[in-house]
This record gives structure tokens, sequence and C-alpha cells, in this order.
């Protein structure tokens, strides 16, 4: 309650002078340091946001994943959590509006992050030690996604919009409608869509791995029994969003608030069944594979946001020129269940379910978030001096059938520091970051035989401190050179899953066990960019490394003769062991672009070359597990009587450096099109573009993702984008 009260107050302030006069607009982002997109330096890379509606509705990874330095853990069509120079999970913040979501992804592969794409202004990349000036625990980085929900300047005129898309890969459909316009003095905004895809198509080639292989066959890739799919089932998505928000703005600042529903239902493509002890009849059928070809597995979601946002102008009080807050509640549930098919009820089948095999009982993941943080600008002349106070409670909860953590709750303090100044030919940047943390849960204890009866119950309460620097220094040593050199040293608390985990994680295969007394990650990052530009060409070279203490990661257990054979007689025989675990660790890569523009008798031509690499060693020996494999990026994109004509052939290549016992991918060449016109019509803006993603039909898998084996990349899909603005 105390976040509402601190909301409540800092409210009550910003509405002095509430009908003051209005002053110009300004662009602005969420960077503590910086005011406009033009201020913004490397490793900070904005994606616009009709970029991302002109490429066909992907998952946030996806949508990223031809970014430098950026790739997916993909569940599906719909999951894609994002992976910033091979580090991920809670290593990799995502923000809405500058505001952490807090959302049950961190809890498992397969759950989706609760963003709305269609509504997106622009998408925020930040990568190595900025990331610091947004969030905490984010060593990997910060992805931002901005909307104009809340208005922080007055709406100059209305806006009406209506988008409609197609692919053919999955007989997908969407429509999205957005409004904004300034009523009585107030911006009013508005958006909806609605989603439908269903099973995608996977190119032929593509396999499911036979779950119930022997162990000679795991030696023997030839051996293996491969399965050609036109469709891969529970891959299907539906969506509904809504969200509206009302503001206020004048030369005294802004207020106002949004709120957001976020409703739909998605297919879950890979799931291990633990089992115990089966009757034959059951067992024979399962054998046979007919219960994961026709069982519906699925998840529905329902996310609503209440946010209030503002920002008091006060340049007359002696040092504070200005102070921004937010305040916002989340609550977000995931509901996993499983659905026979109809026409699958044979009597066999129904009688082994209630011997022990029953899928009836749904899984309940459920968070509830406050959070509320002020920003004070103390800035003097050319130095830019920040502030920063933030808190946060949540607690999370899961219910049901694969209950594998006991309910958690979570509190968190900031205060932070930063500073800049731009001296004409050089700058910095510099942030200090402090944090109190809190994760209070419990483990409950199980026998050796992993038996569902939890045994005894133990209690903790982990009270964590973290102290964060980061410094980044920019030089301009011609005009045609630029280096900036990033400096930091993150430290970040585990999260709950990595303390209290302990139960059977059916997404990963797994039985996960957390360990309470881990202990603190830090990160010791050096990130150096060089940028070059003359005339038409340009060229970027980017070197970054990472040397991590305590690294925390889940480490598969060695199954040894006896503990196969103890495990085999208990309820989770299917599952593999596995720990998360502590050790130094090493993660080391580079990004390259070059590019160049050429201005044609009809029309302009840019074409670029990227390439990719990251490394994650253990000190011990080994490799980090589900790290991402060299890419290559050739692009091209021709201008010309109004057409733009776009074409990405992005080459991955073989992973190989895999840790024990993980499977290697193979390398493919994934080719997307892309092509766009706009039209005026009767005063109103008309944009068409047509994309093929996957042209060459490619069977493609991630290596970062947990359900690489048995989750393929959707094959050839085509679509249009269609959106009219008026």
């Amino acid at each position: 309650m105390k976040n509402y009260y601190l909301a409540l107050i800092v409210s009550a302030l910003l509405t002095i002078n509430i009908f003051a006069e209005e002053v110009e607009e300004v662009v602005v982002t969420s960077s503590l340091t910086k005011q406009t997109v033009s201020d913004l330096e490397d490793p900070l890379h904005v994606v616009d946001g009709d970029d991302v509606k002109a490429g066909g509705i992907q998952s946030l990874g996806e949508t990223l994943d031809e970014l430098l330095g950026v790739h997916t853990a993909d569940f599906g069509a719909a999951v894609g959590q994002p992976v910033i120079r091979g580090m991920s999970g809670s290593r990799v913040r995502v923000l809405e509006n500058g505001v952490v979501v807090r959302d049950v992804a961190a809890l498992g592969p397969d759950h989706v992050n609760d963003i709305n794409l269609l509504n997106s202004q622009q998408i925020e990349v930040v990568k190595g030690p900025s990331s610091l000036l947004y969030a905490n625990g984010g060593a990997g980085g910060v992805i931002n996604v901005v909307d104009n929900s809340i208005a922080t300047t007055n709406i100059a005129e209305r806006v009406m919009s209506l988008g409609v898309e197609t692919q053919s890969v999955n007989n997908g459909e969407a429509v999205d409608f957005s409004y904004e316009n300034n009523v009585s003095g107030f911006n009013v905004t508005f958006v909806a869509s609605d989603s439908m895809f269903e099973d995608y198509e996977v190119p032929a080639g593509a396999v499911y791995p036979d779950e119930h292989h022997d162990d000679d066959h795991a030696d023997s890739e030839e051996d293996h029994s491969e399965e050609s799919l036109a469709m891969l089932p529970n891959s299907d998505v539906e969506n509904t969003y809504t969200k509206f928000g009302v503001s206020r703005a004048g030369d005294w600042g802004y207020l106002g608030f949004s709120y957001s529903d976020n409703e739909g239902v998605m297919g879950v493509p890979f799931h291990v069944e633990a089992h115990g002890e089966h009757d034959d009849d059951h067992m024979d059928s399962e054998e046979e594979g007919e219960e994961h070809g026709e069982e519906r597995i699925f998840s529905q979601i329902d996310s609503n946001k209440f946010d209030l946002k503002g920002s008091l102008v006060t340049n007359a009080y002696p040092l504070i020129n200005k102070v921004d807050f937010s305040f916002r509640d989340s609550s977000y549930e995931h509901l996993e269940a499983h659905a026979e098919e109809e026409g699958h009820h044979d009597d066999d089948h129904s009688e082994s379910e209630e011997g022990g095999h029953d899928h009836e009982e749904p899984t309940l993941f459920k968070t509830n978030a406050t959070e509320f943080g002020v920003i004070v600008d103390v800035s003097a002349g050319d130095l830019t001096r920040k502030i920063v106070f933030n808190t946060a409670e949540q607690d999370s909860s899961i219910i049901g059938e694969e209950a594998f953590m006991l309910p958690v709750s979570t509190e968190e303090t900031t205060f932070g520091y930063f500073v800049s100044r731009d001296y004409g030919s050089y700058g910095y940047d510099l942030g200090v970051r402090s944090d109190e943390i809190s994760r209070s849960g419990s483990v409950a204890h199980h026998d050796d035989d992993h038996a569902d009866e939890a045994g005894e119950v133990e209690n903790f309460d982990k009270d964590l401190s973290t102290l964060s620097v980061a410094f980044n220094f920019d030089q301009d040593f011609s005009d045609n050179l630029n280096v900036n050199l990033g400096l930091s040293r993150f430290e970040r608390a585990p999260d709950v899953v990595e303390l209290f985990m302990n139960g059977p994680h059916l997404a990963t295969g797994r039985f996960e066990v957390g360990n309470p007394n881990l202990d603190t990650e830090i990160s010791r990052n050096v990130d150096i960019t060089f940028d070059y530009q003359m005339n038409n060409m340009y060229a970027t070279l980017a070197y970054y490394q990472n040397d991590v203490s305590n690294y925390i990661y889940l480490r598969d257990e060695e199954h040894d003769e006896d503990h196969h054979d103890s495990e085999g007689e208990g309820e989770h025989e299917g599952l593999i062991h596995a720990e998360f675990v502590q050790e130094d660790a090493t993660l080391e890569g580079y990004e390259f672009e070059v590019g160049s523009t050429y201005e044609l008798a009809n029309g302009t031509l840019d074409i670029s070359f990227g390439r990719d690499v990251v490394e994650g060693k253990l000190e011990a020996g080994g490799y980090i597990p589900r790290m991402a494999p060299a890419r290559n990026f050739y692009s091209a994109s021709y201008t010309s009587n109004g057409y733009t004509y776009s074409a990405v052939l992005k080459d991955v290549a073989d992973h190989e450096d895999v840790a024990e016992d993980e499977t290697m991918t193979d390398g493919y060449k994934m080719l997307n099109l892309r092509v766009g016109k706009e039209y005026e019509i009767l005063g109103a803006n008309l944009k068409v573009s047509a994309f093929a993603n996957n042209v060459l039909d490619q069977v493609a898998r991630n290596s970062t993702s947990f359900a690489k084996d048995a989750v393929p990349l959707p094959g050839r899909n085509v679509g249009l984008n269609i959106r009219l603005t008026y």
C-alpha cells in the first residue's frame, strides 16, 4: 500500500498549475541522461514502430533478431524472449515506457513477454554498460518498448489509423485500430487489436525427435526416426488487446494515466510428460506416439496494467529543474492446460488417465506487482545530473499440476545517481545504482524419487544488496571517426527461480532445483565501439568482453546407472535432473557492419554487410548452454518512385560449441523480402507493405531455445500489411 500513497502525493503536487499554457513539443525517450533521439549514442539502437508493423506480427525476440548482437529464444510463434550478447532471462530487462514489465516470462522459457508491438512507436535496444541507466540487473541489456498512450505534449491534431494483416504460413489474420486527439485540452489515446493465427507450416525435412529411443539412438543421428511435418501442432496464437490513456500537458509539464487489457490463447508446441508407473494399455498408446500428436496443450493469458505518469517543471526552484514520476500496478495470469482433441477418447486411454497420468488439472502462474519511481533533474549548465529513486513489490505464485515453485515475494528499492556532460568533441556518462532486494520464498524438499508429495518445507528470507557502476566515454577523433568506450561493474541478485525452484518443469523437460544459497553475480564489462563515416560509406565495429564471477546457469546432472534406475522408479521418469549452479564465466564477442549508399538515376540503393559473434565459456572448461552461433547479414534496400524494396539474407553458422549433452544445431540461410508503397488518398495516408519471410523455406532452429529440437521455425511466409491513417 505504501506505493499507492507515494503515487497520490506526487500526483497531487503535479496538479499545481495544471491549467497553465502549452509548450512546444519535444521528442523524448526513456533515457535518463539524454533528451532526444539525436543525443543517443551507441550502443543504443532505435527500431521505428512503422518498421515493426510492416514486417508482419512476430514475437518480441523475433522482431529484433536482425539487430547485430540480439537473438531470440523462441518457443513457438508467440514466445520469443530476447537474448543480448549471449545473455537472457533476468539479465535482459524488458521495459514498457521506461518501467519494467513484471510478467511471468522469467519463470519459464515458454512464457510470452507481456508486450503489444502493434502499439509501439519505437523500440530502444541497449547493449552493454549503458543498460545500468534503465534498470537493475540488466547485465546483458535492456529493451524498452515506447508508445504514446500517455502523451507528454499536447496532441496537435486528430489521428486515426486502421491496419489489417494477413500471413500465409499460419493462415493468420490481424486487425488493429488507433485513435489520438486533444479533446477540450485533454490528450486522449486509444488502441485495440485482434489477431488469430493457426498452427504454422514448417519446411519439408523438419522432424520431431523420437522421445522413446534407446541409448544407442542418442549416439547415432542416422538411426533417428524422422517425420516430415506439414504443420507444427499447438503453434497457434489468438490475442485481443486494448489500451487507452488520458493526459494533460502544458509548460508546467504533464500528468496522465493509461489502462491496458491483454488477453490471449496460445498453443504450447513442446511439453515433456513426466510419468511413473502406467498401465500397459497407456504405455502402448504412448509408444505409438498417439498422445503427443493429438493432445491439445495451450496457455491462456490475462494481463491488466494501470500506469500513472507525470512531470513537473520546477525551473523557479533552486537546484531542481524537473521531477518525473511513474507508478504502475499490474496483474498477470498465465494458465497452462491440457485437453484431448475431439475423437481421441478411446477406452484404453481414458482408463489409463485414471491410473496416474491425469492431465486434467491446469497450472496457473500468477503475479501481481506495483512499482513507483521518481527522477529528479538537478542539472546545471552543461552538466546533466539525475537522482533516481525506485521501489517495487511483486508477488508470484504457481498453482496446479506444474507448481514447481512455492509462492514468492520480492521487494526492491533503488537509489541512483547519473551524470553526463558534452564537451563538443567528447563527452561522458556516469551512473551509480544501489539496490536493496528482499526475496522471500520456501522450498519443499522431495524424497529421492521426486515424489509428488512434498516433505519438509524450509522458509527463506533473502536480503540482498547490490552496487553497480557504469561509465561511458565518447570521443570524436575526427569528422569521420568516433570511439565509444564503456566500462561497468554490474551486480545481479539471483532471481526467484534460481533461488527457490524445486520441481518438474515440463517446458524444459527437466526437474529443476534452485539453490537458496546462491551468491550475487558480478559482471565486469568492457565495451568499445568504433564508428567511421565518409561520404556515402560507413563502418561500425564493436568489441566486448564480460567477465562474470558467480555466473548462474542451469546445469544438467550427470546420470549414472544407479541414479537412472532410482529415477525410473519415481514419479518424474523422463525428466532430466538439473540444478542452478554458479561458476566463473567469460562472454566475449564482436559486432561488425559496413555499408554504403548510392544515388542512382532512378532511385537510392543502400547495401550493407554485418556479422556478429559471441562465445560463452566456463572457467572450469566447457561452454555456457544455449549460446548463439555466428551470423552474417547481407542487406540491400532500393527506393524509387515512392516504392521501397528491401532484402535481408541472414546466414547462420552451425552451432558446435555446445555444453555437455547439449544438441548441436545446423546452420541455415534465412532470406526475407519486403516491398512497400505509400499513397495519399483524399487527405489520408495509405501504406501497403508486402513481405515474404524465409523465402528459401529453410529448416531452421534457434540454438538459444530449450525447444530447439522439437520446434523448428516457420516455413515460407508470404503476407500483406495495409495501414490507413487519417
